[in-house]
C-alpha cells in the first residue's frame, strides 16, 4: 500500500497545509485512474478477477480522502481563528 502521511504531524502553516492537500488531491486522481483501469481490466467471462487489487485500491481511496478532510479542518479552523 501506497506511504500515507502522518496525521500526527500536521503541519501548522497554511502552505504546509495547502501543499499536503494538493498532493493527496494528485494522489487520489491517480487513484481512482488506477481503479477505472483496474475494472476495465476484468474479464469475467475469461475467469479474469481482479477484486482484491480493487478492494485495495479503494480503500486507499477511503484514506486519502479522510487525510484530506482532516488537512481541510486543521486549515479552515486556523484561518477561522486568524492564526495564520
Amino acid at each position: 500500500m501506497a506511504e500515507l502521511l502522518d496525521d500526527a504531524l500536521l503541519p501548522t502553516d497554511r502552505d504546509g497545509l495547502e501543499a499536503q492537500i494538493a498532493d493527496i488531491d494528485r494522489r487520489l486522481q491517480e487513484n481512482l485512474e488506477s481503479i477505472r483501469a483496474l475494472m476495465a481490466a476484468e474479464k469475467p467471462g475469461e475467469g479474469v478477477f481482479l477484486a482484491s487489487e480493487i478492494h485495495e485500491a479503494k480503500q486507499l481511496s477511503m484514506l486519502l480522502r479522510y487525510q484530506k478532510d482532516v488537512r481541510t479542518v486543521r486549515l479552515n479552523a486556523l484561518l477561522q481563528n486568524g492564526d495564520i
